[in-house]
């Protein structure tokens, strides 16, 4: 286990995949959260708070990372058809 060094989790340990996760998530785009709850409106996934990251937590990697794979291949085929339509 490696520790977090993401947001204010002071120390916290989680396993590393968690932490590239939640580094995938924030590159691909803030959380979106209503303020009352810390979960990402945008993805579902749980943050640190409402100004915070993404802090997935174990049981939620698996469809963070389905999500993320999900949007990178809407992306693909939108460069390809927009690539076509040109």
């Amino acid at each position: 286990m490696t520790t977090i060094e993401h947001a204010d989790t002071d120390g916290v340990d989680a396993p590393s995949d968690a932490i590239r996760t939640a580094a995938r998530l924030d590159e691909h785009h803030a959380p979106e959260t209503n303020g009352w709850m810390a979960v990402c409106r945008r993805c579902g996934m749980q943050t640190d708070g409402p100004q915070g990251q993404h802090l997935p937590s174990e049981r939620q990697l698996v469809r963070a990372n389905a999500w993320l794979d999900g949007q990178a291949m809407n992306l693909r085929i939108a460069r390809l058809t927009s690539g076509r339509n040109s």
